[in-house]
C-alpha cells in the first residue's frame, strides 16, 4: 500500500498517535484484532441484509401483486436512493466521522428492512426501498472509511478481506432466505427477526470501532462541502471502479441470459454462472490482501484487467456451458479486489479525508453499474447478444490503461 505507516504492533497503538507535518496520523488502536474483527462483521451485517431483501424479491412482488413494470419502477428507488446518497454521505462522513454515521446508517438500514415487508402499495415501496438504499449507502462509505483506518494501523492491505466478508455475508443471506422460503415463512418475520438480529450483532460490533484520527487545523477539522464530488486525482480511480463496477452490474443482470440464450444452457445451468461468478469474487477478495503488497497497486490492477479479460473473451470465443462458467469465475476473480484496492488507493491521495474520496470514486463507478446493463441490452437489441458481451473485455482493456495513469499524493 505505499509506505508503512503503522504495524499492528507499534508502540503508537498502544501511547498514543504520530503524524508528520498536516499528515494525519494513524488513529489509536489498543485492540488492533478486535477493530478488524469489528469492521469485517459489519461488511457481514450489510451483505447479510442487502441479500435478505435480494433473496425475497418474488414474495414482496406476489404479495403486493406487481408486474413487472411495476417492480421494475420500485427498483428506480432503490438505485436512484444509493446513487444519489453517496456525495452527501461523504460530506457528513468528514463532519461527523465514520462511527457517527455508521451507526445512524445502520439503524436506517435495518429499520427500512424490517419495514419492506410490510409496505401497502408501490409508492410506499417505492420510497422505503429508496429510504433502504440511502442506509447502505451511508453503511457503505462509514464502513470503507473505517477499513481504510484499520487497514493504516495495520500498516498493509486489509481491505479486500473485509470485502470478502460482505460477499460471504451475502452467501449466508440469500441462503437463509432460501431457506426460509422454501419453509413458506412469509416476509414479515423473516424481515423483522433478521432485522433485530443483525441490529444486534451491529450494536456489538460498532464498540469496538477505529476511533477517528484528530484534525489539525489546516485539515479544517469538521468543516468542509458537504457534498463530496471527484477532485484532483480521484478521477482516475472513479473511472477504474466504473469500469470494474460496470462489469459486475453486466454479469448479475446478463451472464444467466447469456448462458441460457447462446450457450443453450438449461435454466439452472444458467443460474449456475452467477454463482461460479460469486465464487471467485470471494476467491479473489481473500487473496487479494496478500498478492497487493508483492506487485504493487498498479501491478495489481493491470493482473486483475488480464484476468477478467481473459474471462470475458472466454465465453464468447466459445459459447459453451462450461466455457461459460470458466469465464465467470476467472471474471469474478478479476474483478473482485479491484474496487477496495481503488477505495485504498483514493483515501491515501487524501488521508484527512478518506471518506469523501471514497464516496466520490463510489459515486463515479455506480453509474457504471447502473449503465452497464441497459447498454448490453440496447448493443444486443441492434447486433445480438454475443456481440454486446464484447463490451467486458473492452472495459477490462480500458481499465489496464487507466491503472497505468494512478498517481500518488
Amino acid at each position: 500500500m505505499g509506505k508503512k505507516l503503522y504495524g499492528a504492533d507499534d508502540p503508537a497503538l498502544e501511547t498514543g498517535v504520530r503524524g508528520t507535518g498536516d499528515r494525519p496520523a494513524a488513529p489509536v488502536l489498543p485492540r488492533p484484532r478486535a477493530a478488524r474483527l469489528a469492521v469485517s462483521t459489519i461488511f457481514f451485517v450489510t451483505g447479510a441484509a442487502f441479500a435478505t431483501w435480494a433473496a425475497r424479491v418474488p414474495a414482496v412482488q406476489d404479495r403486493l401483486d406487481l408486474s413487472a413494470g411495476q417492480l421494475a419502477v420500485a427498483l428506480v428507488g432503490l438505485s436512484s436512493g444509493a446513487f444519489l446518497g453517496l456525495p452527501l454521505v461523504g460530506g457528513l462522513v468528514a463532519r461527523y466521522g465514520s462511527r457517527t454515521v455508521l451507526c445512524a446508517g445502520m439503524a436506517g438500514y435495518l429499520a427500512a428492512l424490517a419495514a419492506l415487508a410490510f409496505v401497502p402499495g408501490l409508492a410506499a415501496l417505492t420510497v422505503v426501498l429508496a429510504l433502504f438504499a440511502c442506509g447502505n449507502t451511508a453503511v457503505d462509505v462509514a464502513m470503507n472509511t473505517q477499513g481504510v483506518l484499520v487497514e493504516r494501523a495495520y500498516g498493509r492491505p486489509v481491505l479486500g478481506g473485509f470485502h470478502a466478508m460482505f460477499s460471504l455475508g451475502g452467501i449466508v443471506g440469500a441462503g437463509a432466505g432460501a431457506l426460509v422460503a422454501w419453509a413458506g415463512i412469509g416476509t414479515g418475520p423473516h424481515f423483522a427477526v433478521t432485522a433485530v438480529v443483525l441490529c444486534a450483532v451491529a450494536g456489538v460490533a460498532v464498540t469496538a470501532l477505529v476511533p477517528e484520527p484528530r484534525r489539525t487545523a489546516a485539515s479544517g477539522g469538521g468543516s468542509g462541502p458537504l457534498l463530496a464530488l471527484p477532485g484532483p486525482g480521484l478521477w482516475i480511480p472513479g473511472l477504474i471502479a466504473f469500469c470494474a463496477l460496470m462489469g459486475e452490474g453486466v454479469v448479475n443482470d446478463w451472464g444467466a441470459v447469456y448462458l441460457h440464450e447462446v450457450a443453450d444452457a438449461a435454466v439452472g445451468a444458467a443460474g449456475a454462472g452467477f454463482a461460479v461468478f460469486s465464487a471467485g469474487m470471494v476467491i479473489g477478495r481473500l487473496t487479494a490482501d496478500r498478492v497487493r503488497p508483492r506487485v504493487g497497486t498498479t501491478g495489481f490492477l493491470l493482473g486483475c484487467a488480464v484476468v477478467a479479460g481473459a474471462g470475458a473473451l472466454v465465453p464468447i470465443v466459445s459459447p459453451t456451458v462450461p466455457a461459460g462458467l470458466f469465464g465467470y469465475g476467472l471474471l469474478g476473480l478479476g474483478l473482485a479486489a479491484v474496487v477496495p484496492v481503488v477505495f485504498s488507493h483514493a483515501a491515501d491521495l487524501r488521508p484527512d479525508r478518506p471518506g469523501p474520496s471514497i464516496a466520490a470514486v463510489s459515486a463515479v463507478g455506480y453509474v457504471g453499474f447502473l449503465a452497464g446493463p441497459p447498454v448490453i441490452g440496447f448493443v444486443a437489441e441492434a447486433t445480438d447478444l454475443r456481440v454486446a458481451m464484447l463490451v467486458l473485455p473492452a472495459l477490462m482493456a480500458v481499465l489496464a490503461v487507466l491503472a497505468t495513469r494512478l498517481r500518488r499524493a
